[in-house]
């Protein structure tokens, strides 16, 4: 009964983290963020972005010059999305 207990909260953890990336992929692709930036500039990453706060903290900016009305959890998606694809920072 422990193991499966202990499976399930594993499993709804890690489809919480996905959920996050999948919207993080839709809010890039459906919201503003393509009219300035293509995939390939996050392919092409030569970037002084080391860590996930800073990318989160450029992502946010980003948002903000584009007065986008995101809300931190959807910046937060956003910024997990490019990192899973593209940056591979660790957090």
């Amino acid at each position: 009964m422990r193991f499966i207990r202990t499976l399930f909260i594993f499993l709804s953890f890690n489809a919480v983290l996905y959920s996050d990336v999948k919207t993080g992929k839709t809010l890039l692709n459906e919201g503003s963020c393509l009219e300035c930036h293509n995939l390939e500039d996050y392919k092409n990453n030569k970037t002084k972005i080391k860590k996930f706060k800073q990318l989160e903290a450029r992502v946010q900016a980003c948002q903000l010059a584009g007065d986008d009305g995101l809300f931190d959890d959807e910046v937060h998606s956003i910024s997990k999305y490019l990192n899973k694809e593209f940056y591979k920072l660790k957090k």
